[in-house]
């Protein structure tokens, strides 16, 4: 398992590549550094616990996307779940083949057009999904630990506004 690279060196890393593009603009570089902060703590909480959570096995990054985005998007298609979360549809095709093999999608013939198939999660699933998000908020709990009391304050803080920055980010993409 890889291990998340610290701030400081995220930091260093952004500044580094600031100095090279001479003219830089301050505020397209603190975006870039909340880009890639969020994507490598999103991929180093996502790894570091949680996905065995359960007692179960562990399901592959795919369809454990694909199962929270027919949880939150319940009634979808395979082809709206491709577009929703920018995979292959023939990715997804193979993703929902195997959630629904574990029980944890339902496909149902669309009532108004029979060639389209509807997505739907079935108890299972959530069941499933909240010890493995329980998993990840107690490895980026411990994480916090780690962080001086300002900086972890801080992130908390920023939670609802990340969520709300989330979904409207995908909203955009729809």
């Amino acid at each position: 398992m890889t291990s998340p690279r610290p701030a400081d060196d995220a930091e260093t890393d952004a500044g580094t590549d600031a100095e090279t593009d001479a003219g830089t603009d301050p505020a397209a570089d603190d975006l870039r550094l909340l880009a890639v902060a969020l994507h490598d703590l999103s991929r180093a909480v996502r790894r570091a616990e949680g996905a065995h959570e359960g007692g179960l096995p562990p399901l592959p990054p795919t369809e454990f996307e694909v199962m929270r985005y027919v949880d939150a998007h319940p009634g979808t298609s395979v082809g709206g779940v491709a577009t929703g979360l920018d995979l292959r549809q023939s990715n997804v095709s193979a993703a929902v083949r195997g959630l629904v093999a574990r029980g944890l999608v339902e496909r149902a013939a669309d009532a108004d057009d029979r060639r389209v198939t509807r997505l739907h999660p079935t108890p299972h699933a959530r069941e499933r999904r909240r010890p493995v998000e329980a998993g990840w908020a107690r490895t980026l709990g411990a994480a916090l630990a780690d962080l001086p009391a300002a900086d972890a304050e801080a992130v908390r803080r920023a939670a609802a506004p990340l969520a709300r920055l989330a979904a409207r980010t995908a909203e955009r993409r729809a």
